[in-house]
């Protein structure tokens, strides 16, 4: 695992909502004497002004400390230790007040003098909004965004939206409903599109419109006739030419001409460096027809802390013109809860197959007319209307777990249903833990990258 960049252009920061929660709690009635101690996984990519770091804490102590029995001396040769044994940052959590909201505490400033591992430093207030920092070249820096990740989609920035940006007449009508606080985090998220075809191309065309502040446009595909009555913004020429799919929705935005920045990604999941462009996401929407690539994604989630969204059409047809069922689901899979396999959305034989028929084409065309593969759907129909309409149901639930509005909690949804021959919409809780993805929960960078062998360096 490579080192921490000595130049770092931003830092920012994902906590567990369990981990936070705890954090809150053991602070709050402990007092202002004592501190909260753990550790963070990590991943960065070289930015235009240098490295842009994510911390991930993946763990907490049982116990908190007094600032009397420990000392900045004794914790930090520690944090060196612990980042170069298990490639993880120290964090320590303490509480503050509003009259020491911006002061120095004292376990950042000896880090900072002595040259240690940095260690990340948070402060939680007695509300619960968290602040924190950390240092590079020699400095002390501001945390520039912290996000927790759970039910709620919870989301503090330092930095604030720049008025000259934002036309007022275009975000009027949205803050009328949500808020400019609102508007103004939506416009400071990064947000992860994977597969921008029949449910991303709609799902890309809202997040834009909503004025987020970049869009990570993943696919590999290119436009061809048969995308041309489900993919927005494409056209014949399109199709004729065999233009990337990434290309057509982002130059339509670039046409456009709204602050969104857009960034263009020709790739698969199963690239090493798709993967890291992804792990700086502060949201994920997966979009793919794939068991293999919806799994994939799932995973990443877990290791870098990031609220994922997965949908899902599933259009029947009788072979005659007859429709035999028309159904979608939206699910919301927070890190450390259970996972797409838990909840039968995706299959291991199917998973097993595409990852053959990805590796091993001819091997995986002899299993299948020999009969050892079966039940992979090679191609699904599709219908523009039902795809806009899981799209729509997948931004309004992402909107109300940033911006709660619903007589619902949060933490008793996690999948939301539509079955149109009813019609009906109904939703579903949380199931068991994926035990076999927790254990990585906030790791980082590690490698293999994501613990799989197709992904190692």
């Amino acid at each position: 695992m490579t080192e921490i960049m000595n130049s770092i252009a931003s830092l920012r920061l994902r906590i567990p909502e369990a981990l936070y929660q705890k954090a809150r709690s053991m602070l709050s009635e402990a007092g202002n004497s004592y501190f909260l101690s753990g550790s963070c996984g990590w991943t960065q990519i070289e930015g235009l002004q240098g490295g842009e770091v994510v911390a991930c804490v993946h763990t907490l102590t049982d116990r908190v400390t007094s600032y009397g029995e420990t000392s900045a001396d004794d914790l930090v040769p520690w944090a060196n230790i612990r980042k170069q044994e298990r490639s993880s940052w120290l964090i320590v959590f303490h509480l503050v007040t509003d009259s020491e909201r911006g002061i120095e505490s004292s376990f950042a400033q000896k880090s900072l003098a002595n040259g240690y591992a940095p260690i990340l430093e948070v402060g939680v207030s007695p509300d619960g909004e968290v602040s924190g920092t950390y240092f590079s070249e020699g400095a002390l820096m501001p945390i520039d965004s912290i996000l927790i990740t759970g039910s709620d989609i919870i989301f503090w920035a330092r930095a604030t939206l720049e008025s000259a940006t934002v036309n007022a007449d275009q975000t009027k009508r949205f803050e009328q409903s949500f808020g400019s606080k609102t508007r103004r985090l939506l416009s400071l998220l990064r947000i992860g599109i994977v597969g921008v075809s029949g449910t991303g191309s709609p799902v890309a065309e809202m997040l834009y419109r909503l004025g987020v502040g970049e869009l990570v446009l993943v696919d590999d595909d290119h436009v061809e006739t048969k995308n041309l009555g489900r993919i927005y913004n494409s056209s014949t020429m399109d199709a004729q030419e065999g233009r990337l799919k990434v290309d057509v929705m982002g130059d339509a935005f670039e046409r456009n001409g709204l602050p969104t920045r857009v960034r263009r990604i020709v790739g698969t999941t199963h690239e090493r460096s798709v993967v890291s462009e992804l792990a700086q996401c502060d949201i994920l929407f997966g979009c793919m027809d794939t068991h293999s690539g919806r799994a994939l994604l799932n995973r990443l989630a877990t290791f870098y802390l990031i609220p994922y969204f997965d949908l899902g059409v599933n259009l029947k047809a009788d072979g005659q013109g007859g429709v035999t069922g028309i159904s979608g689901a939206v699910h919301y899979l927070k890190p450390g809860g259970s996972s797409l396999l838990g909840r039968k959305a995706i299959l291991q034989d199917n998973i097993a197959a595409e990852d053959l028929k990805r590796i091993n084409p001819d091997m995986y065309m002899q299993q299948k007319e020999e009969k050892y593969i079966t039940g992979v759907v090679e191609e699904q129909p599709a219908v523009i209307t039902v795809n806009t309409m899981i799209a729509s149901i997948a931004l309004n639930d992402f909107l109300a777990r940033l911006h709660p509005y619903r007589r619902t909690k949060n933490s008793e949804i996690s999948c939301i249903r539509m079955d149109l021959r009813e019609p009906v919409i109904h939703c579903e809780e949380d199931g068991p833990i994926d035990a076999g993805l927790a254990r990585w929960v906030g790791r980082g960078d590690v490698e293999p990258l994501l613990k799989m062998p197709v992904l190692a360096e």
